[in-house]
């Protein structure tokens, strides 16, 4: 999904989830009817349940805020970057379904599309929570015989999107010795693959990339998960999770080096990472035409800057972490 993630855990509730960012998934659930976003996010449940959360973590958020006002500053070396909706339009998980399930409906709809609604649709009731989710869904790519050489045409989908100007940006950040990361809850292996693309194409690479990682077998097909990028840090059906700030911290530390929150950025789509923005100073990049999860964040103001992706989206960020450097 676009900002491809959204929480039941740590004070969010799984509907977050209907628009944040599920890592690459495979598996066969049976055949259901295709449940449209829309009338889903219309019923009363889903409507009760979104607002309900929202509200909670609205006020944990400002409060949270309010306490950490004081201690911020201007003066950032570490820059943390969300992946689908983010840094490209597009949700990559989404271009993979659409890619191993092209058959269309009798709306034109790729089957795939049809499947990945139905997981948000069971995050969304509460039947998985995003860890299920993500396991359960695994199991689609995997029934496709999903290769590691499949990220190449994954990557051809997402290539068109990436945002010109974030990457205009993040350029310059490095280049004044900040420190990048790419985190999301999708593939950490589609991570690197794209970081790979954007040294070659763009000259920018991140220092860190993080994600949950997929297993392989000896011929490069999808096996598994070994770790997952989740909403708390336990194990799954014997699988460690890890909450995005853990596996950062945790990447970071592998490399000796240290995440002061302090002097932490992060640039995000919406209130999928609303977690992480409890505790860091946070952008949100309004797209032209935001989704209803992208909508909802900028009306609650669930960031400390909110900026459109426009022609001025570089000089913006530049102004906000760079300041006097620039």
């Amino acid at each position: 999904m676009s900002g491809t993630g959204l929480f039941s855990h740590l004070g969010l509730t799984v509907v977050h989830f209907l628009f944040d960012k599920l890592p690459f998934f495979s598996m066969r659930l049976p055949k259901m009817p295709r449940i449209l976003k829309a009338k889903f996010i219309r019923s009363k449940l889903a409507s009760a349940r979104l607002l309900g959360g929202l509200v909670r973590n609205s006020l944990t958020f400002k409060i949270k805020r309010r306490a950490l006002r004081r201690f911020r500053t201007r003066e950032f070396d570490t820059v943390i970057v969300d992946m689908d909706g983010t840094l490209f339009s597009t949700d990559a998980n989404l271009e993979a379904l659409s890619m191993l399930y092209p058959e269309a409906n009798a709306e034109g709809r790729a089957a795939g599309e049809d499947l990945y609604d139905s997981i948000i649709s069971k995050i969304a009731s509460g039947e998985y929570t995003i860890e299920r989710a993500i396991v359960e869904g695994n199991k689609f790519l995997i029934a496709k015989k999903m290769s590691r050489q499949d990220f190449s045409s994954i990557l051809a989908k997402v290539e068109p999107t990436i945002k010109k100007k974030l990457v205009g940006a993040l350029k310059s950040m490095k280049a004044s010795g900040k420190k990048l990361v790419l985190a999301t809850l999708s593939s950490k292996d589609f991570g690197d693959v794209l970081n790979s693309h954007l040294k070659e194409k763009y000259s920018l690479g991140f220092d860190f990339v993080v994600g949950t990682k997929l297993r392989f077998d000896q011929g490069g097909l999808i096996s598994g998960l070994e770790s997952i990028v989740g909403t708390k840090d336990f194990e799954f059906e014997g699988i460690p999770v890890r909450s995005k700030l853990t596996a950062i911290r945790e990447a970071m530390a592998q490399s000796g080096a240290w995440l002061d929150i302090n002097k932490s950025l992060l640039i995000t789509d919406s209130y999928g990472d609303i977690d992480l923005a409890k505790t860091l100073v946070t952008v949100l990049i309004r797209p032209k035409s935001p989704s209803v999860a992208q909508k909802v964040s900028y009306r609650l103001k669930l960031a400390d800057y909110i900026l459109k992706d426009d022609k001025d989206l570089q000089t913006n960020l530049e102004s906000i972490i760079l300041g006097s450097e620039k």
